[in-house]
């Protein structure tokens, strides 16, 4: 008995894309708006907190903000990495029109 099964096995189907701008009857010029508007949201938020804790560290001389703005650094990273691995632009401007 063979471990590899023969292209028998299971019927191919052909997969349906299904993209949210198509789908929800908005343009790519919406869609491209939208999705920046949440990584500027999502990413610039705890950049802008990080920027204040070292405003704050600079102001008062205690260097224990600078703590606050290396978690606020921390945590922009890992958002940066949830919108790059949740984004779909790649899909929606791969599937323009071509002219």
């Amino acid at each position: 008995m063979s471990a590899v099964a023969t292209t028998s096995a299971a019927p191919l189907e052909q997969p349906v894309a299904v993209h949210p701008a198509e789908s929800l009857g908005t343009s790519l010029y919406q869609a491209q708006a939208a999705e920046q508007k949440r990584w500027m949201i999502w990413f610039g938020v705890p950049a802008l907190v990080a920027s204040l804790f070292v405003g704050v560290t600079f102001a008062t001389g205690d260097a224990w903000w600078l703590g606050l703005a290396i978690t606020a650094i921390v945590l922009d990273i890992m958002v940066l990495v949830w919108l790059a691995m949740s984004s779909d632009t790649n899909g929606v401007i791969g599937d323009s029109p071509a002219h």
